[in-house]
């Protein structure tokens, strides 16, 4: 049965992505707090009132260096 989650977990290919971006040396950021890829994933996943919008930073050169998941909340209907 353990194995039937793992193909149906949702937050795999995001944390995934991540871990990759650690590994190239890009720093990970959730609400502008240094952050792990499986912490970033889960939040992204159970956002209730809202969801998470990435912001990139570069390098010099013109590389990604950071990455911060900022939490976005929806406005209420009547305020649309």
């Amino acid at each position: 049965m353990s194995h039937d989650k793992k193909h149906n977990d949702p937050v795999k290919p995001l944390k995934s992505e991540l871990k990759l971006y650690r590994r190239q040396g890009v720093e990970l950021y959730l609400d502008g707090s240094p952050s792990k890829p499986k912490t970033i994933a889960r939040a992204c996943m159970i956002a209730e009132d809202g969801g998470y919008m990435r912001d990139y930073t570069a390098d010099e050169e013109g590389r990604i260096a950071k990455v911060n998941f900022e939490h976005i909340r929806e406005l209420p209907k009547n305020r649309r």
